[in-house]
């Protein structure tokens, strides 16, 4: 027993000086790197200075962050033989810095010269392809931005896991595809009560397998791209968070999948944690983007619109299904105002629809908007054309915001169909 005993706390001791040993490397790389720390208060007087400055816009938990950081001090040491100096910011803390120059995913990397901003960095993310851009630039030419596949592109989502400026929404493909996932951070049970419960931020957090593949970890890129592009306050304080388990060796993170009471065969699953709150939300539904941006839409005040969707109408129709009659009749009130000041053609089109649904249910009950999505998901299984599915598809998201439940599946690739075959929407 008092070998035992002895070995399990000599680990333990072991662990622990490992994590401060660790901590204390951090530091003295930290003290000793050649890469200058910006903050709101220098900022303008340093890059001002400069001729050429790279910036990197980092936070702290961000794992490709971590990645860059040997090859970004490796490329200050070696640039700074050249006279070239490059800076970093730690966006986290300098919120006001990071907003300015519209920094939305991590890290992202921009040029400034002569103290302005110049352009955004998308080349490679090693110290060499940081090292020869830069020298290209002091040098007054035109570099050229080789960017990596995988890690390493920058600003483009297909790129980089944590973020950037995201462009289009990633769209992912069968069981292969190589898209990755952007802005998500990785939970374990030492960083998990860091982040979680928090006053700070709503999580979203999806227990796993380390290395998930699939249809539904495609559905989970695709809502990450989505979140990646939001800018409302509210989805600057919500985060994606991954809980990887492994089930062999040190059996990594399996406490966690004990303490949530979960078992493999669950996973993926999915909890959402309010902020200042341990208890979580289970999310049951469908694995699918939508489904899961409209769950996190009616849980949070944050507006996860989908695809031809409006906002200030798709306000309006969630929650309105169980709203009183009263109420229901004020928001239809208020959505008649908000339609007759629309000027756009198309959004015009699309708050006709809205209003339409809530009419539909004040008449046909709290049923309709669930028949309807039925209904026209039947439609989209025939031979339709691409514009009239189109037309379809955003019609089934307004419906989702009044809380029907989509179950549309990828639909097969079918012939070009003949016009008359087309069925027409209820009217």
């Amino acid at each position: 027993f008092f070998f035992a005993s002895f070995s399990f706390f000599g680990e333990v001791w072991v662990r622990q000086m490992l994590r401060v040993f660790a901590f204390l490397l951090a530091v003295q790389l930290v003290l000793c790197s050649d890469v200058v720390i910006l903050n709101e208060k220098n900022f303008d007087d340093v890059i001002s200075q400069e001729d050429q400055m790279l910036v990197e816009f980092y936070a702290p938990w961000c794992g490709h962050c971590q990645s860059l950081e040997p090859e970004y001090d490796k490329a200050a040491e070696e640039l700074k033989a050249k006279g070239i100096k490059i800076a970093k910011v730690d966006a986290t803390v300098e919120e006001k810095l990071a907003e300015k120059y519209g920094v939305e995913g991590y890290p992202s990397l921009k040029l400034f010269k002569k103290g302005e901003f110049a352009k955004d960095y998308q080349g490679k993310r090693t110290s060499s392809g940081i090292v020869s851009y830069m020298s290209s630039v002091a040098a007054g030419e035109e570099p050229e931005e080789e960017e990596e596949d995988g890690y390493g592109g920058g600003e483009d989502p297909s790129e980089d896991e944590y973020g950037g400026e995201y462009g289009e929404e990633g769209e992912g493909g069968g069981a292969g595809a190589t898209e990755e996932a952007v802005g998500l951070i990785n939970l374990d049970s030492f960083t998990f009560d860091k982040i979680v419960g928090t006053n700070r931020y709503d999580v979203f957090v999806k227990f796993d397998n380390s290395y998930a593949y699939g249809d539904k970890e495609n559905q989970w890129v695709k809502l990450s791209r989505r979140i990646a592009n939001l800018t409302s306050p509210a989805a600057r304080e919500f985060l994606l968070a991954v809980v990887g388990v492994e089930d062999y060796g040190d059996k990594l993170n399996d406490d966690m999948r004990e303490r949530f009471g979960l078992k493999t065969d669950d996973f993926p699953a999915f909890k959402l944690f309010k902020r200042d709150s341990i208890e979580p939300i289970d999310y049951t539904e469908a694995v699918e983007v939508d489904a899961m941006s409209q769950f996190l839409t009616r849980e949070l005040d944050m507006w996860i619109g989908l695809p031809g969707c409006l906002e200030t109408f798709d306000r309006l129709a969630i929650g309105f299904v169980a709203a009183s009659q009263k109420e229901q009749q004020d928001r239809l009130t208020k959505a008649k105002n908000e339609l007759a000041g629309v000027t756009d053609e198309v959004e015009k089109k699309t708050g006709q629809y809205y209003v339409r649904v809530m009419e539909k249910v004040g008449a046909k009950g709290s049923d309709y908007p669930q028949a309807e999505a039925l209904r026209i998901e039947k439609i989209m299984e025939s031979k339709i054309t691409e514009d009239k599915k189109a037309e379809m598809e955003q019609r089934l998201h307004i419906l989702a915001s009044y809380g029907a439940k989509l179950t549309k599946k990828e639909p097969e690739p079918e012939p070009e169909p003949e016009a008359e075959s087309e069925p027409e929407p209820e009217e």
